[in-house]
């Protein structure tokens, strides 16, 4: 095999990197069949010329910028090319290579209009995405280069008043191969606007933007910063302003919608404004400001938690492995967990399990989890029918450290708890804490809690039921945040037909339980709007 020519694709690169027919970029080159690199050189013009005796088969030749970062964003140094070939190498048959390198990254120039210089005395942008920042210094003519992501631009300015405001537009969708050229330009009065054109002949993006010439921030009006959950978020802010002749409000919106949405701000004890947004989207950027009457405060951003799915809240996932149920789509005790293994081993007695599978009439819709509490355990003595998010694994020395509670979860935090819930208690007969007069019938148990990255619980809700309840009910839990800007990491769902069925002494469970009682529960759901 012999490499005939490597060059970049100067079809789509705005500025050629070009000298008399032949690419300056020095180029890397790896020889691969499969997974395994065969020949590597830094720079390929090494092998220009060469023939690589070679075994028959499949190979691909794979041609990239050398010594560069290709998820690094800058000017000139940092363009990355790359491109690949496949070749099939024949005995006795001598095979030329071609590989044509294409930009991977987009670019991105600002530029701004002459009306724009004469309105404003000092400006500069910087552009970012989550590979890296840019600052476009005023009239910087270069452009620069980014990996593909959604680019964010941030245009800081002072206008000849000598009003000092930012501007800040998101490009989405942004494809590698292409320039995308920032345009600014000035409007007489109103909001700014924002267009896009796109010229696929010569692989542009024209992004124009349309700035006001001068700042709808007033002063005595100040943004404070926002905390957003899943689906709203608290807004904060104070005002200077003294007797207003209009309420004060605050303004929020998607980044990419010009309609502002309006919500009434309430003024606390600390003087600070604050309010609740209406119904939020998950994982979405939203700006929003303080105003009154026709004036407003500068414009900030915050973006809402995003949604993570909790596996099986309808418990319509089951597998059945010998005598045991698991909540999963595997017989194991993968996400939702059970202490059905420890029961119905040989060494607590080879009982039957305690969390079972049910539909039909014993289900609310689908299938549903049965939760029994049983006497007679070896060792333990008695447990509790339950189900739970966390893992379990029986520790004969020590009962009480079979149970892990918890699985990772960094998603939106959920305000509520809702569900549907059968339960048949029983006089309680086994355990002394708390006391046969003080429970003399069971209860049940159903409880969300939430820890941060440290360990330390931040949210935790819970149901207890007493009576007896023999058709599907809904309960509905309301998630108390002790530290309501604290994020997750780690969540579990418990639910136990015997509340003090976990509750242990050493090895023997002394939290006092009634054999028999029951609790059907079935669609589970978190919320997040509140």
């Amino acid at each position: 095999m012999q490499l005939s020519s490597v060059e970049l694709n100067k079809a789509v690169i705005p500025n050629t990197k070009a000298v008399g027919g032949e690419a300056v970029e020095k180029i890397a080159l790896d020889l691969m069949r499969g997974e395994t690199v065969v020949k590597h050189v830094d720079d390929w013009t090494l092998l220009k010329g060469e023939s690589l005796l070679l075994p028959t088969g499949s190979y691909v030749v794979k041609a990239y910028s050398a010594d560069k970062n290709r998820m690094s964003a800058g000017f000139e140094g940092f363009a990355y090319y790359a491109g690949q070939a496949e070749v099939v190498v024949e005995k006795n048959v001598a095979k030329s290579v071609e590989i044509v390198c294409k930009l991977v990254q987009c670019m991105v120039s600002v530029h701004y209009s002459e009306s724009f210089k004469r309105n404003f005395k000092t400006y500069s942008c910087e552009v970012e995405n989550h590979y890296g920042t840019v600052d476009f210094i005023q009239d910087e003519n270069r452009a620069a280069y980014f990996p593909v992501a959604d680019l964010t631009a941030t245009l800081s300015l002072t206008n000849t008043d000598n009003e000092s405001f930012t501007l800040q537009k998101m490009i989405t969708d942004v494809k590698a191969q292409y320039h995308y050229m920032i345009k600014y330009d000035v409007t007489a009065g109103g909001t700014g606007d924002f267009n896009i054109t796109v010229d696929q002949s010569t692989h542009n993006y024209i992004v124009t933007i349309v700035v006001p010439v001068t700042s709808d921030a007033v002063p005595n009006l100040h943004t404070g910063e926002a905390n957003p959950w899943g689906q709203f978020a608290y807004l904060y802010g104070t005002s200077d302003a003294g007797d207003e002749s209009e309420p004060i409000v605050f303004q929020y919106k998607k980044t990419e919608e010009t309609v502002w949405q309006t919500v009434n701000a309430a003024l606390g004890d600390d003087g600070v404004y604050f309010a609740k947004t209406g119904q939020l989207e998950f994982g979405t950027d939203y700006h929003y400001r303080l105003a009154c009457g026709v004036s407003a405060g500068t414009t900030n951003m915050f973006t809402t938690e995003n949604y993570e799915e909790v596996p099986n809240l309808n418990f319509d996932t089951w597998v059945k492995s010998g005598k045991n149920w698991f909540a999963n789509p595997d017989a194991s005790d993968s996400y939702w967990a059970s202490g059905n293994t420890g029961v119905t081993s040989f060494l607590a007695g080879s009982k039957d399990p305690i969390t079972v599978c049910v539909e039909g009439s014993e289900a609310y819709r689908g299938k549903a989890a049965r939760l029994s509490t049983i006497t007679g355990v070896t060792l333990v003595k008695s447990a509790a029918g339950n189900l739970f998010i966390g893992s379990y694994k029986t520790n004969m020395s020590n009962p009480s450290a079979s149970v892990s509670f918890g699985r990772p979860y960094t998603g939106a935090r959920p305000v509520k708890l809702s569900g549907y819930y059968k339960y048949v208690p029983c006089p309680t007969n086994e355990g002394s804490k708390p006391s046969a007069e003080e429970l003399p019938v069971d209860e049940c148990n159903i409880y969300i809690r939430l820890w941060d990255a440290s360990g330390k619980e931040i949210g935790f809700g819970e149901f207890v039921g007493k009576e007896e309840v023999t058709t599907y009910t809904r309960f509905d839990i309301e998630v108390v945040y002790t530290d309501e800007k604290a994020k997750p990491a780690k969540m579990t769902i418990v639910a136990t037909s015997s509340r003090y069925g976990g509750n242990f002494e050493g090895s023997s469970v002394v939290g006092r339980v009634g054999a028999g009682s029951t609790l059907w529960v079935d669609e589970f759901e978190l919320s997040y709007y509140k």
